[in-house]
């Protein structure tokens, strides 16, 4: 059996991790799976940034051996205490889980880029790639299916 893991979109608050998402599921929002290069993954929408205390409700439940393979967005937020990024890295992290950071290294609508510092933080806990440029959420969405089934076949 394959080690569960965790494939994020990452992004601070509106730079389009949930857009991403919706196109990944063709717009269905209340599409929870999807299925990539053969994998069934769970999607989680909602990042940290959105309503911290259900995804820290989600993140402390999450079970790999019923969740082996999650979509989730991830607000890469370090020094905010209620949105715990720390904490939430570190608990993926102790119940076996490979995480993976793909990282919206613009903001959809202004341009502004990730910060090195929040991409080095990250790449303590996975492995890691910057989608640059600006684009339309469905040519996010087939970026990140691709990364997804890159991963996959590691």
């Amino acid at each position: 059996m394959n080690k569960p893991k965790v494939a994020f979109v990452v992004g601070h608050s509106h730079w389009g991790k949930s857009e991403t998402l919706a196109a990944l599921t063709d717009g269905d929002r209340h599409q929870s799976t999807v299925m990539i290069a053969g994998e069934r993954f769970f999607v989680r929408r909602t990042s940290n940034d959105d309503i911290p205390e259900s995804y820290l409700k989600f993140i402390s439940k999450v079970d790999p051996s019923l969740r082996p393979a999650i979509i989730a967005a991830l607000c890469p937020d370090f020094d905010d205490a209620r949105k715990d990024t720390k904490w939430v890295l570190e608990t993926l992290k102790a119940r076996g889980y490979r995480m993976y950071f793909w990282i919206l290294g613009s903001q959809y609508k202004t341009g502004k880029t990730m910060p090195a510092t929040d991409v080095a933080r990250l790449q303590d806990f996975g492995h890691i790639s910057v989608f640059s440029g600006v684009a339309e959420a469905s040519v996010r969405a087939l970026a990140f299916r691709k990364y997804i089934a890159e991963i996959g076949a590691a």
